[in-house]
């Protein structure tokens, strides 16, 4: 066995490091012995042992602190920290520390970031100061110090005895890019890019932008030498001229160069490419005496209409008399054409993975390899790796045998013709097909033994706890340019999920091979929720009426869905559930895949595109070159020897090294996620600046933004936008005489000082009719104050009661866009009500439960093969009083509502700042008897 490299073998720390780490660090942490904490990670008692150790290595290293009390918490600041920095467009920053403490986030005030912007690494000197240093300027500021709260202890917020600590950034450790995209224009006498995206906020000078050809309105990449401070902007150089700002070729290559994607591949690793395809047309049409042949079975591949490259193929069979199913799942076999450590493996480990960018593709592979050799294209012969299940009438895997095989794909079918086929639409399936070939009647039956077995498959994972999201996903239409110019929502077929079940349990199958064996492999990780997340959760469900126990299975998570599938608000509850999943990540740990219900989960089906798929079959050659092609599998003392003997083979890498190699491709991925959901979110949003200023949407509240707005998200297009409630309420709320839907006063004027020229002339018309009955009005009227309530997380008015909060369905008009920052500024075109005065059913959406949403968009793999994998953009779901009822007061009817509830929203102190609140009140009660 692998010798440890420290204190504790890898499996006993890394098993539970990270769950220590997030559960210390959530904001309602409060100090607990190690045994409270095991109790409430709901750590087995025959981990405990492993836990304990865990505990006793983070202690040794100092990432966690273990008082006179026994009790666990977090350290505080040391003198100076490292972390990454976040730059709020005011001015004021928080650094997030390399290693949690019980302070949180440190807060760096305006005019002590030194030229760090968003995203660098910095080295920061922390000093403590009274609590009331700075209290004006720091109450102006509307935030709290310590951006994740103060666990750990209650030190909450970075404070402690009377002190806040607060930091000066002393050095930048390492910059987060120097390459910038944006548009080049005149400013009087001097030249400035605008930056893109929202690291770099001020534009950049440059000096001589003709060197390079560029002229007014271009798109540019800027490689800045001097960064900027609070006396000077930055300035930088033009490398590259993109071409006109605004035309989605040229924003598509500004992505590619503000994200640090790809590009091009190197010759050498062009020319390893062509030499691989062309050693494999000399063994293309066998004999493979290495191999299993399949070229017999009856092969298929299910994909999207556009896919170009086919990296898995479905074999079936199914035995009546014994009711008997043989699952064969073949995979492109990418290894045998990318040598360990050539020119190849390198760049492809470099890539950590395909980008998928809206009608653009940056490949991990050449497309030599990706889109030919390495591609199971229909009616030819293709090098693959199979995992061949057998299961029993009930889909329980039995006996599973893994090979290197050929394969010759008989027909490739796209996700709706297999639907259409497997429902006996044959003429719908035609219009569906994107290959000439007929579907045979044996296609078509195996199809439909497809369609039963996966059933059957997720029936069994349902009731093993997997679970399944239904949000919304939406697919956008593009003209020949490239605009978009629609959104659609994507097809519900049910072969999206049929593939996935399969590929579920083909990814399963083999890494349970080498758990077996106790060989490391790079593993799909997905912890379960934090005790901290999963008390949310229930806060969030007590509000819609629902109950949920103090420590939720996964089976009692699945209840919540399943109870609320037909309510006005499921889409509400299953964004909490989202809210409350972490992201799934690559490791070496032994943590299973939550959401799943996998205790072994690595990513096995996807080498083309997934470096960490590609390490999977690395060590699956090696093991089948010690089995004899997996037909030898030795067992007893033998089976140690293979287990040595894997663990000496330089493809099966130590645990230290895929610790490094996860936390690589991780980041590749959230890159790659990030570029993709960039580009989009600009080609809508000029879709709407172009077409639809002042247009309502239905929306949906996606987070809540302190106490002066939220985030809303437009149900056509799943975009984000913010809705600020001060504007809001001026305006937006109220609605004319007529009944027509206004954005206000601040909505008309903003879009008139910006984007009103390109509004919709009805629209426009609106608005200056709402402005005129409302503008007199709010000359006369003091903003509105909107407090958090502390219970359930939701907004609410100090005049009104108005209430709104995650997941609340909202009718919202677009007030402006800023192409370049992507920003959205929604208005909401309907009075909010108070809180109590009717039903409040909600909505919601989601990127479907996966973090890589793009990848299931583009493979069209729906739920579990990476269901919550990286739900790194969490969303709230909506709330419903538990009663449901209300009166015509406003009270609610059974809860012993006759206090006023908005009392119970303001503690003490609240209620001595805002004077008068007691006559307020009585004018609100009066107020709602009179309607």
């Amino acid at each position: 066995m692998i010798e440890p490299h420290f204190p504790y073998p890898p499996t006993m720390t890394l098993r539970f490091r990270a769950r220590i780490l997030e559960h210390l660090s959530h904001d309602d942490y409060r100090p607990a012995e190690v045994e409270d904490v095991a109790r409430l990670l709901r750590v087995p008692a025959e981990e405990h042992a492993s836990f304990h150790e865990a505990i006793d290595a983070l202690a040794s290293e100092g990432s966690i602190e273990i008082g006179d009390d026994d009790r666990v918490r977090l350290p505080r600041f040391g003198d100076v920290i490292e972390g990454k920095i976040k730059i709020n467009p005011r001015g004021f920053a928080f650094v997030i520390p390399d290693t949690p403490t019980r302070e949180g986030d440190l807060f760096i005030p305006q005019g002590h970031t030194g030229d760090a912007i968003s995203g660098d690494r910095v080295k920061c000197r922390v000093v403590r100061r009274s609590e009331n240093w700075g209290g004006s300027a720091r109450r102006g500021s509307g935030v709290r110090t310590g951006a994740r709260g103060g666990g750990g202890g209650g030190g909450g917020a970075g404070m402690r005895g009377g002190t806040r600590a607060v930091g000066h950034v002393i050095e930048v450790i390492e910059r987060a890019s120097r390459n910038f995209a944006g548009t080049l224009s005149r400013d009087g006498r001097q030249w400035i890019v605008q930056p893109d995206g929202r690291r770099l906020r001020e534009p950049i000078i440059v000096r001589d932008p003709h060197a390079k050809g560029a002229k007014d309105g271009d798109k540019v990449v800027v490689e800045v030498i001097s960064f900027p401070t609070e006396m000077r902007l930055a300035e930088g150089v033009i490398t590259e001229v993109l071409g006109e700002s605004g035309r989605p070729d040229v924003e598509t290559q500004a992505v590619i160069a503000a994200f640090e994607l790809p590009g091009a591949f190197p010759e050498q690793v062009v020319e390893e490419a062509r030499a691989a395809s062309r050693s494999f047309e000399k063994h293309a049409e066998g004999p493979w005496p290495d191999r299993l042949d399949l070229t017999g079975e009856l092969c298929f591949t299910i994909d999207p209409p556009d896919a170009r490259d086919f990296d898995d193929a479905i074999t079936i069979r199914h035995d009546e008399s014994r009711d008997e199913w043989t699952l064969g799942v073949h995979i492109a076999d990418v290894s045998s054409f990318v040598p360990l450590d050539g020119a190849l493996d390198l760049e492809a480990r470099e890539r950590g993975n395909s980008v998928y960018l809206p009608r653009h593709v940056i490949p991990m592979l050449p497309e030599v390899l990706s889109n030919g050799v390495c591609s199971l294209q229909e009616g030819v012969p293709r090098f693959t790796k199979s995992a061949i299940i057998t299961l029993d009438g009930k889909g329980r895997p039995g006996h599973v045998r893994v090979a290197d095989s050929v394969i010759r794909s008989a027909k490739r079918l796209t996700y709706l013709e297999a639907q259409a086929l497997i429902d006996g639409r044959t003429a719908e399936a035609k219009q569906h097909a994107r290959s000439e070939t007929e579907p045979t009647d044996e296609v078509v039956r195996a199809l439909r033994l497809c369609d039963r077995l996966a059933r059957i498959i997720e029936k069994r994972r349902r009731s093993q706890g997997m679970i399944t999201l239904a949000l919304p996903e939406v697919e956008l239409v593009f003209d020949d340019h490239g605009h978009v110019v629609d959104a659609r929502p994507e097809d519900d077929a049910f072969t999206h999920r049929l593939i996935e079940m399969f590929m579920v349990e083909a990814n399963e199958a083999v890494t349970r091979i080498f758990a077996d064996l106790q060989v490391p492999l790079l593993r799909r990780i997905h912890p379960e929720p934090g005790f901290g997340d999963l008390e949310e959760l229930r806060q969030f469900a007590r509000t819609a009426g629902m109950k949920v126990p103090e420590e939720p299975s996964r089976h009692d998570l699945q209840a919540l869905l399943e109870g609320t599938k037909e309510r006005d608000d499921a889409r509400a509850i299953h964004f909490a559930v989202l809210r409350t999943l972490s992201k799934a990540t690559y490791s070496p740990a032994i943590i299973g895949h939550y959401a799943l219900a996998s205790d072994h989960y690595a990513h096995f089906t996807s080498p083309i595109r997934r470096y960490p798929d590609l390490t999977v079959h690395r060590a699956l050659e090696a093991y089948l070159e010690l089995t004899e092609n997996g037909a030898q599998v030795p067992g007893g003392k033998r089976r140690r020897s293979l287990s040595q003997s894997l663990h000496d083979d330089p493809r099966v890498d130590d645990e230290l090294a895929l610790v490094s190699l996860g936390q690589q491709c991780t980041d590749t991925e959230i890159r790659a996620e990030d570029a993709e959901r960039d580009l989009r979110n600009f080609l809508v949003l000029q879709l709407l600046k172009e077409k639809h200023l002042g247009d309502e949407f239905d929306a949906v509240v996606t987070g809540v933004l302190g106490s002066s707005g939220v985030f809303a998200s437009l149900d056509k297009f799943l975009v984000d936008g913010v809705v600020r409630l001060e504007a809001t309420m001026r305006g937006g709320a109220k609605r004319g005489n007529d009944g027509s839907g206004a954005a206000g006063a601040a909505g008309a004027s903003g879009a008139r000082a910006g984007d009103g020229a390109a509004a919709r002339k009805g629209s426009r018309e609106r608005w200056r009719a709402a402005d005129a009955r409302t503008e007199r009005d709010d000359r006369n009227r003091k903003p509105d104050r909107w407090v958090v309530n502390e219970r359930d997380g939701r907004l609410v008015s100090i005049r009104s009661g108005a209430s709104i909060g995650l997941g609340d369905a909202v009718r919202v008009a677009i007030l402006s866009i800023d192409l370049p920052s992507r920003s959205l500024e929604l208005v909401l075109a309907e009075p909010l009500k108070p809180r109590g005065a009717g039903s409040t059913g909600g909505d919601s959406r989601d990127r479907g439960g996966d973090g890589s949403s793009a990848e299931r968009r583009r493979r069209g793999r729906r739920g579990a093969e990476s269901e919550s994998d990286g739900a790194n953009e969490r969303s709230g779901g909506r709330s419903k009083r538990s009663d449901g009822r209300a009166n015509r007061s406003g009270r609610g009817i059974g809860t012993g509502a006759e206090r006023d509830p908005r009392r119970d929203l303001l503690s003490r102190d609240q209620r001595v700042e805002h004077k008068g609140h007691r006559r307020g009140f009585k004018q609100g009660r009066r107020g709602r008897r009179g309607r």
